[in-house]
Order: structure tokens, then C-alpha cells, then sequence
């Protein structure tokens, strides 16, 4: 039996790049939902980040080393034949010498070779594990200051990912820029990315690439951002209908950290539920059955850029996701897709089409109908709070819950409803949880404490986190204060100041929050103070210079540097 991995990587504190904002909230996002859905096991799932756990005692910080001690582990002994595999990166993606390089967090822009991870090496790795599937998924951001030749970040991955047959997902095209949004707490990839996978939309590559296609453009644009266009790469063809998402029954990840299995719930009632379990294919359940007729059903071609051109696959304009049967399938297949358009246009817009005056419609944002346009008169109550799931934020999903929650008993849709209000509780829960997982324990209480008294038990576990998190948001409220003071102490070019600061950061026992990001300034100001020293010594004052790197603290990657530059600056003073 083939298993399933997954690895995360999101990095936001670069030590030599313009910070990010929402890197680290990306791979802890895709991390909590798919290992949530029980779609990958917690033990199976890699996730390295600024402020990711050691695992087994292994760090998991996202440094050059660590992931490429990693990548080696995965690949060279945990991952199987025929096993799936998703690699999913949010950070710097830099173009160096015909090459493109993911920027761990110690990435250096001058030195790009030596700090950066070329992509070939971790296309490499992955086809020499012999995983039967694998899936990148790369929300590269860039700065223009560091593109090198006529192309940029992204053509290098294009060509290398049809040369090595991996299926890849970039998130603009080459030339692009990859954004973050405030509103969405994510890049508009990985928010894209996120709901599509909730909406059953990355079941495929076909469904995947459908689905990303128009739902980036469409949030650049809700969000007064430049045009931002995925790349899909799928080649040969025929992986386009490769399955990328584990069919099996959902894991709803509880507090304590066990996992239990739920029952899947059938989307929408009568007439397609009915085709659903009429097309069930062989070995399929009625649960995979109505997601696949769903997703056929609500699938719409790429659309189109703004001007006017067809959307790009991949850098050389082919769609290698296109299907090659027969003229007799295609024409069946487009057949049966305008008797069922001809169906859903008289059915839906047939009041609009007899009796035109009046009646207006509203661009729809629900589950699995973004894009779509429906008569607001037409949509029922359930439907109407679905268009409120906009985004993966908590107030999105307390305005659907609002809307479903007038919904009583004794409606047709009154069981489809709470069902939904469970989910979308649980999904509030994921919101907090991933904000906890970052750090952010006080935006984590925010979030749970709008999740509702019923259901009782998603409510209990509400309350129980809260507890959980209160005093760590005090702790970490504190812990701020005491960094912030740190920095306060810092002068220019003056040592002293960064080793007056050094010091209050190392107030910051291990375990409290707070104590990541104090490491991470401790490594860099220590960088800082071997820098001055350094500085010094080529002015010729190698008493100052011996004195500053003295300051330099035992147990950070600067210290030994300054102990082979003291005793060199000694000869000289001697």
C-alpha cells in the first residue's frame, strides 16, 4: 500500500531579504488542511518554517542545511515506491546563472550558488525517491534588484519540469510578481490554493489547474493587485487526470492531538445526488462518485487574460493538459456538456428569459461556483451563505454560519445546513489553530472565540484552546516587550549595544513564545557585531577590532569566524 507525503516550507524573517508576511501562514495553512482531512498523517507530513518544531529532535528551521538534510532523508529512506508526495514552498525564488534557486532563510542574493537551493537538485532528489506521484507546488516571491539575464525566476522551472515529467504549479508567470494580501492573511496563490482544495477542486491536475487558473486572476483583481496568472505544468498529457489528493474518508484533527475518522457528507440533494450514485464507477463510493460528477459537472475552461489572449499553461503557451481521445468522445463529451448548459440556463435564468424586467444577479463566491453568475432571487438559503466563504478568514466563516443558521427545522435543507455549520465551525478552529502554530496566540484566541455555542462540542473545544492560549498570549505580550526593549539598546555601529541587546533576548527561556524569533535576532545581531570587528580590522584598529569580536556569544554561527579573525587581528597588534 503506497503512503502519502507532504512537505511544507514557508519562511518569513529572511536574513538577507525584505521579510514576508504571510510565507510562514502559506505552508502552515496547506499543512493544517490536508493533514486536518486526513488527506496526509501528521507522521508523514514535514512542516519548516520560522517557527516550526524539532521533530524527534531534529530541527526543522528552514536553513540551507536543514532543508537539504532533509530533502536527503525523505527521499533517500522514508519515501517508497508508488508513494505520493507534495512539495510545497512559500518564499524568495531567484534566477542565477540559467538557474532557479528556492532561498531558505539564510539565502544570501550575493552568494546564490552557495546559499540557495537550485531546483534542479530538488527535482533530483524527488524522481530518485521513485514516488509514483509527486506534485510541486511553488508561491515564489522575488525582487526585481535580483533577476539576472533577459528571463526571470520561474522560465528555468517550466523547461525543468517538462524535461523531468513532474507535474508543477507556479504561482505567476515568468515576469510576474507573486503578491500577499492583508485581507486574506495569505499570498494569492496559496489563498486560491486553499480554497480550492476545500471545494474539491484539487482532486486532479485537470481540476486543480481548472479551478487556480481563474480563481488567481480573479483575487488579483478583488484585491486592486497587478495581474497574477499561475503556470500549470503537466506533461506528458495524460498526468492531467492523474489523482494528486487522496480519495479516502476525512480525519478531523481534535485538540489533544488524535485523529478520528468522520463521515463524509454528500453535496447538494435530488437530481444530483441522483446522477451521482447512477455514474458510480467501479471500486468507487457514492461520496467519490458525486465528488467527481461535481466536479465535472462545475469545471470550466482556463479563462482567459486581460487581453483577450488564452491563458498560458506553461512558458511556451501549450496546454500539455489537453485530452487526446477520439472525435467521437470529444463530441459526446461537449454534447452532453450543451444539453446540461441548456438545462441549467431554462431552469435557472428561465424567469429572467420570459420576464426580463426586474430581475438582477450577483457574482456568486460559494464552495464550488466562484465565477459563476446566479440570480440572487434563485439561491436558496444555504446557498446564500456559501457565497459569504469568500476567504479563509474567521469573519467569513461566522457570516455563513449566520445566514445558515436561519434555516429551522423541518426545511428541506435543515440537515444539509448544520452539517455545514459543524464544518464551517471546525474550519474556524483551523483558522486559530494555524495562527496558534505560528505564534500568533492572541489573533488565535480572536478567531476562536467567535466560533458559536452550537455545535457543543466544536464550541467546548473553542473554549478549551482559549484557556490553553491565554496565558501563552501573556507570555508572548511580555517576551515582545522584553525584544522590543532589546532593540531599543541598539546603536549604530557600536558592539557594545548589540551585546547589551544580545543579552536581554537571551532572557527568553526556550518553550515561551517569542523565543524563536529571539534566536533568530541573537544570530543575526552577533553577524552584526563580527561585521563592526571586521570592519575595524580593515581600518587598520585591530585592538577594537579583537575587542569587538570578544562580544561575539559562544553558540551562534558567528562565534567561530570571530575566533579565527582574533587570532589572525593578534599577529597584527603583535
Amino acid at each position: 500500500m503506497s503512503n502519502q507525503w507532504l512537505i511544507t516550507i514557508g519562511i518569513n524573517q529572511y536574513q538577507h531579504f525584505q521579510p514576508l508576511n504571510y510565507a510562514q501562514a502559506d505552508a502552515q495553512g496547506l499543512w493544517n488542511l490536508v493533514v486536518s482531512r486526513g488527506s496526509f498523517l501528521p507522521e508523514r507530513s514535514l512542516l519548516s518554517s520560522d517557527t516550526s518544531p524539532f521533530i524527534e529532535g531534529q530541527s526543522t528551521y528552514p536553513s540551507g542545511e536543514n532543508l537539504k538534510q532533509w530533502l536527503d532523508h525523505l527521499c533517500q529512506q522514508a519515501i517508497k515506491q508508488d508513494d505520493l508526495v507534495w512539495f510545497f514552498f512559500s518564499g524568495y525564488g531567484v534566477k542565477w546563472e540559467g538557474q532557479d534557486y528556492l532561498m531558505p532563510i539564510d539565502g544570501n542574493p550575493a552568494d546564490v550558488s552557495a546559499t540557495g537551493i537550485a531546483i534542479r537538485e530538488i527535482y533530483e532528489k524527488l524522481k530518485a525517491s521513485k514516488a509514483g506521484t509527486i506534485l510541486v507546488l511553488l508561491d515564489m516571491n522575488h525582487q526585481q534588484e535580483h533577476q539576472e539575464g533577459p528571463t526571470v525566476v520561474g522560465n528555468p522551472t517550466v523547461e525543468l519540469a517538462r524535461e523531468m515529467e513532474i507535474p508543477t504549479v507556479l504561482s505567476s508567470q515568468p515576469g510576474q510578481f507573486s503578491y500577499e494580501v492583508g485581507e486574506l492573511q495569505h499570498g494569492l496563490f496559496t489563498a486560491a490554493l486553499l480554497e480550492g482544495l476545500r471545494s474539491g477542486a484539487g482532486l486532479t491536475l485537470a481540476s486543480l489547474k481548472r479551478y487556480l487558473s481563474e480563481r488567481v486572476p480573479e483575487l488579483s483583481q478583488n484585491h486592486s493587485r497587478p495581474l497574477q496568472e499561475p503556470v500549470i505544468v503537466v506533461h506528458p498529457p495524460g498526468k492531467s487526470h492523474q489523482v494528486i489528493l487522496p480519495e479516502q474518508p476525512a480525519f478531523v484533527g481534535s485538540s489533544n492531538g488524535e485523529w478520528s475518522p468522520v463521515t463524509a457528507q454528500l453535496v447538494g440533494s435530488g437530481a444530483t445526488a441522483t446522477a451521482a450514485v447512477a455514474t458510480t464507477s467501479a471500486g468507487e463510493n457514492p461520496f467519490q462518485a458525486a465528488l467527481r460528477n461535481q466536479q465535472e459537472a462545475t469545471a470550466t475552461p482556463a479563462a482567459s487574460t486581460n487581453n483577450g489572449q488564452p491563458r498560458p499553461v506553461d512558458a511556451t503557451g501549450n496546454d500539455d493538459d489537453e485530452d487526446n481521445g477520439s472525435f467521437v468522445q470529444k463530441f459526446l463529451l461537449w454534447g452532453g456538456g450543451l444539453v446540461l448548459l441548456l438545462l441549467l440556463l431554462l431552469t435557472t435564468f428561465g424567469r429572467n428569459v420570459l420576464f426580463p424586467a426586474g430581475e438582477q444577479a450577483e457574482r456568486s463566491g460559494g464552495d464550488s461556483t466562484v465565477g459563476t453568475v446566479t440570480p440572487t432571487q434563485n439561491l436558496t438559503a444555504l446557498d446564500r451563505a456559501k457565497v459569504s466563504l469568500r476567504n479563509n478568514q474567521s469573519s467569513s466563516y461566522v457570516a455563513a454560519i449566520k445566514q445558515a443558521s436561519q434555516i429551522q427545522p423541518g426545511d428541506a435543507q435543515y440537515r444539509e445546513a448544520q452539517a455545514a455549520i459543524e464544518r464551517w465551525s471546525r474550519n474556524i478552529l483551523d483558522v486559530a489553530q494555524g495562527r496558534a502554530n505560528s505564534g500568533n496566540y492572541r489573533g488565535a484566541i480572536a478567531a476562536a472565540s467567535v466560533v458559536p455555542q452550537d455545535p457543543q462540542p466544536v464550541f467546548a473545544d473553542a473554549e478549551r484552546l482559549i484557556r490553553q492560549w491565554t496565558p501563552l498570549a501573556k507570555k508572548q505580550q511580555a517576551n515582545q516587550v522584553v525584544l522590543s526593549t532589546a532593540k531599543g539598546l541598539i546603536r549604530p555601529n557600536s558592539a557594545s549595544s548589540y551585546f547589551q541587546a544580545i543579552k536581554m533576548a537571551q532572557k527568553i527561556p526556550p518553550g515561551d513564545p517569542g523565543h524563536v524569533q529571539a534566536q533568530t535576532l541573537i544570530v543575526q545581531w552577533s553577524q552584526n557585531i563580527l561585521n563592526l570587528a571586521r570592519q575595524r580590522a580593515s581600518e587598520g584598529n585591530f585592538a577594537l577590532a579583537i575587542q569587538a569580536a570578544n562580544l561575539v556569544p559562544a553558540n551562534t554561527p558567528a562565534y567561530k569566524p570571530a575566533r579565527q579573525a582574533i587570532g589572525q587581528w593578534q599577529k597584527q597588534v603583535n
